[in-house]
Formats: structure tokens, sequence, C-alpha cells
């Protein structure tokens, strides 16, 4: 039965991908595997041109749009109308043009308004200015692109994903999860969309589900292209997971393979979680901050690992405080920190107090004992004895006269 079904899956897909190859844009089957490396080795043509064009815009580099443009006049025949004016739009963008380009691609949304391949290159730039600035304009462009493929279409990797990354971040625990679920979904109908998958592994991550990252990273960790960030996460949850050694074989192959500061810089403190030892663990946080000074976590670390390692010396405590207030600048409302901190001033002041304003104090009051002592007996024995002062002076003028 499941054969059948399977059987059914594939021979339905396949109709579909005819049909859309048919009546589709040639350039919407974008949807289906936006990753800009990916569409560099496709077979159609139109889509490496895309893909070349994609990557100018990602990266700025000209001979990308050099290639897309050599290219151009031998698939204009073939292309739709929506298709070419779509890569006329890319084929005119350089940096820091990117708005005039936003609205050209908005009128073309007018000029074509159930086109795939517009509305999708419509989100994508402005998905670009919703990360810099959370513009709820360009939110509501997104989302109402993302309803038009999906109207035209149906539910595709492309309008998944971004749906997926615009409604975490202000979604319930319950929502995430429902998120989380569809896009399993969608990652079980296309398990090749490296963009999907990643994702999946983020949003796994979060929601503390280890063991889904543990499953995800197994056909993660043998793609030729990896994304660092995304294999620290893997590392992070083998490390979650209690499976130190799988944890710091993922943490050498980003140290080997990395460029990114922080990145590393996170990956040198996961490598001081698993140490045993203080002196291991204090070792890689300092490497992990001379990466990144603002690495609040690790600046943490090495403050606590300090003043735990050795309470009793003033130093380390001078010292573990001087890094766990700086942790505290960049992480403000670390509650176990302020903690931490409150307990180390309270010892710091009451040392202070014991070996130097306890014996200052000693000292000050063996001072007055010692003038009030001797300064009275030296008055004293300059006066007659039984006698009050009037007395002495009436003696002395009598003694003259």
């Amino acid at each position: 039965m499941l054969r059948l079904l399977k059987k059914i899956s594939f021979l339905i897909l396949c109709i579909f991908f005819i049909t859309l190859n048919i009546y589709a844009g040639n350039l919407d089957s974008y949807v289906y595997n936006f990753d800009s490396d990916q569409l560099l080795v496709s077979s159609q043509r139109s889509l490496n041109v895309l893909g070349l064009y994609l990557k100018y815009y990602e990266t700025g580099n000209e001979e990308y749009k050099t290639a897309a443009n050599q290219t151009m006049p031998y698939i204009l025949p073939s292309l739709k109308p929506d298709d070419s004016a779509a890569l006329n739009v890319l084929s005119e963008y350089f940096p820091g043009n990117e708005v005039e380009s936003i609205n050209r691609i908005e009128i073309l949304t007018n000029n074509y308004p159930n086109s795939v391949i517009v509305n999708a290159l419509n989100v994508l730039m402005n998905y670009e200015v919703y990360q810099k600035s959370k513009n709820t304009e360009a939110f509501k462009k997104i989302l109402s692109s993302i309803d038009i493929i999906e109207e035209t279409i149906g539910e595709n990797p492309f309008s998944t994903y971004y749906r997926s990354v615009l409604m975490w971040e202000t979604a319930s625990p319950q929502e995430k999860e429902n998120i989380f679920k569809n896009l399993e979904k969608v990652h079980f109908s296309y398990p090749l969309n490296r963009d999907i998958h990643e994702l999946l592994i983020i949003e796994a991550f979060e929601l503390g589900k280890y063991e889904d990252v543990k499953q995800l990273s197994m056909n993660y960790v043998n793609l030729s292209q990896k994304d660092e960030r995304i294999m620290f996460l893997i590392a992070l949850s083998y490390y979650n997971l209690d499976e130190k050694s799988e944890s710091r074989k993922i943490v050498d192959w980003i140290l080997q393979n990395s460029n990114k500061k922080a990145v590393l810089s996170k990956s040198y403190e996961l490598l001081g979680d698993i140490s045993e030892t203080n002196s291991q663990k204090i070792n890689y946080y300092k490497t992990a901050i001379d990466l990144d000074p603002e690495n609040a976590e690790a600046l943490a670390k090495l403050g606590t690992t300090l003043y735990e390692s050795n309470r009793s010396t003033t130093d380390n405590l001078t010292i573990s405080r001087i890094y766990l207030t700086k942790a505290l600048m960049y992480d403000p409302d670390n509650s176990d920190l302020k903690e931490t901190l409150n307990t180390i001033d309270r010892k710091l002041t009451t040392r202070n107090f014991l070996t130097t304003l306890l014996p200052l104090f000693i000292v000050i009051l063996a001072i007055f004992y010692i003038v009030f002592r001797f300064g009275s007996k030296g008055s004293n024995l300059k006066r007659p004895e039984g006698g009050s002062k009037e007395d002495s002076l009436t003696t002395s003028k009598e003694e003259k006269n």
C-alpha cells in the first residue's frame, strides 16, 4: 500500500512539473529550488542566467553580471514577457540602487499581478529591506506576494520558507510548533532544498528538539557546501545531548573551515564548555574573547570560572569582577550575572574592611589612646599633689613675694 502511494505521488509530481513547463513561465521553477548556487548548475539555461544575476545581487561581484549579460541574448526568444522583465530589473541593478530596483519590481507586480517570478523577486528584495529596518510596509508587501504565489501554483518551498521566517519572530510557542511541522512537511517533499533543510535545523534547535537536529544533521554534514553557523547549532545540539565527542568533531571542522570571527568565538566557547579542567576552560574562553570581545557568554563563563577556581584570593575576585562587569554591559538583563557580581562585591568589601580599614581603625585608636594616656600623665606631673590649678597659681605668687 505504501509503495503504491509513493508511485502515485511520484506520478502526480511528474504530471505537475510537465504542466508547469507548459503553462508557467520558464523561471517559475525558481520557487522550488531558490538556492543561487544550485541555479548555476541547473540544466535549464534560463535558470543559469537567473542564478548569475542573483549571485551578483548577493555579492556585488561584476563577473556574475557580465556572464549573465553575455548569455541573455541566447535565451530571450524562449522567455515569456514577465520572465524577461524580471531579468531586466536584475541586469540593471547595481549596489546602492536597491530602492530603484524595488520600485521597478513593484511596477512589474502591477503589470504582471499573477507572475510567480516577479512576485518572488518582490519578496526577495523587500525581505532585504525588512531585515535591516523591520519595516512594516515591506512586511505587508512580502506576505501579499507570498499569497499570490501560493494562489497561483500552491504551497512551495520558497513561499513556505519566507512565511516561516517572517512569522517565527512573533509567533507563540504553539504557533512555532505548527510552523515547524509545516516546514517538516515541505522538507519531506523537497529533501534536496538546502534552504528549507537549514531553516528546519534552526527552528528545531530553537524549540529544543536536539534529537531532531541530530537526525537532520546526518545528511547535512555530508553536503559539499555547508554553512558553519548551521554546523555550530549541530555541534551545540550534540553537546546538549551529552555527546561531547561528536560535538568536538564538528567544532574541529568549523575551526578548520570558517573565517567568521563570531562563529569561531562561539566555537572556542563551546570547547571551553566541553573541557573538564578549569585551566583548559579559562584558555578556551580567553581565546573566544580575543576573537569577539563582545561575546557576553564567554565573558560571563570566564569570570565565573575564575571566581569558582579560587574564591579565597582577592586578585582572582577582582579579575572575575572585571570580566563579569563587561559581560553585564552586553547582557544587562542577566540576573545570574548580577547575583554573582553582588556576591563578589560583598566578599571584596568584607576583605577590604578586614585587610585595610580594620587595621587602620585599630592604629588610629591606638594613637588616640597613647596621646590621651601619656598627655594626661604629663599634665598631672606638673601640678602639686592635692592642689587645683588656682592653688598652684597662688603658691607661685606667694613664693615671688
